[in-house]
């Protein structure tokens, strides 16, 4: 199995065999989708970050072709990572958002990763199933990276740790499995790139509060 982008694998293993996302923590899913592009816009040096706020720096690769709602959307002005991720999740419209998994699910459908059903209440749902195969084969080559190997990788440790951060991870992993991981990542504290991850799922978890603070103030409306 040739391996994918962050936010490809990252929607292979966040939604079920149906190719729906949790009703329990979908929204924290929908958020790690968002996320998962970022990083990989970051990590190929599309974008870079300074003090909170993200610029583009660089054309989208053939490879991102499916962040480009999200890229577009970055290049039109200077936004922190919280207004980014309010912006898609946040917003009157989830047309954003909508795009974005749309997008990233069509590219997995392009290489066999996942086909396309219909769903919903009256079948006008678009839903990106994963294979069977290539599930699994991430799950064992994630354990892998964790169990077997000295250090993670940076594009591992990312994956690993939004899929944690989302609710999602227990899915997969043991809680022996999980506590490892934990550890490995309090071993790397010093490194640039950790830090750089832990302030992600800071972003992550922000996005979150405010999002149920705005669900508690409609309900209060």
């Amino acid at each position: 199995m040739d391996r994918k982008t962050i936010a490809q694998e990252y929607l292979i293993l966040a939604v079920n065999e149906k190719g729906k996302l949790s009703l329990i923590n979908g929204t924290e899913a929908k958020t790690g989708i968002v996320v998962a592009g970022i990083m990989d816009l970051l990590l190929d040096n599309v974008i870079k970050i300074e003090k909170k706020k993200i610029e583009v720096v660089g054309e989208l690769p053939a490879k991102l072709a499916n962040l480009t709602t999200l890229y577009e959307y970055l290049q039109e002005k200077n936004r922190t990572i919280t207004k980014v991720l309010e912006d898609f999740m946040i917003s009157f419209t989830d047309a954003r958002l909508k795009q974005l998994f749309s997008d990233t699910g069509n590219s997995l459908v392009a290489v066999g990763a996942a086909r396309e059903e219909k769903g919903g209440l009256l079948g006008g749902k678009t839903l990106f199933v994963p294979s069977e195969e290539w599930k699994e084969s991430l799950i064992e080559s994630l354990k892998t990276e964790v169990m077997q190997k000295e250090t993670i990788s940076l594009y591992d440790l990312v994956l690993i740790s939004l899929l944690k951060e989302t609710k999602i991870l227990k899915q997969y992993f043991s809680i022996n499995e999980t506590s490892i991981f934990k550890e490995k990542l309090k071993n790397i504290n010093d490194n640039p790139d950790s830090k750089m991850v832990k302030e992600m799922i800071g972003y992550i978890n922000e996005v979150l509060a405010a999002m149920i603070a705005a669900s508690a103030v409609a309900v209060m409306n």
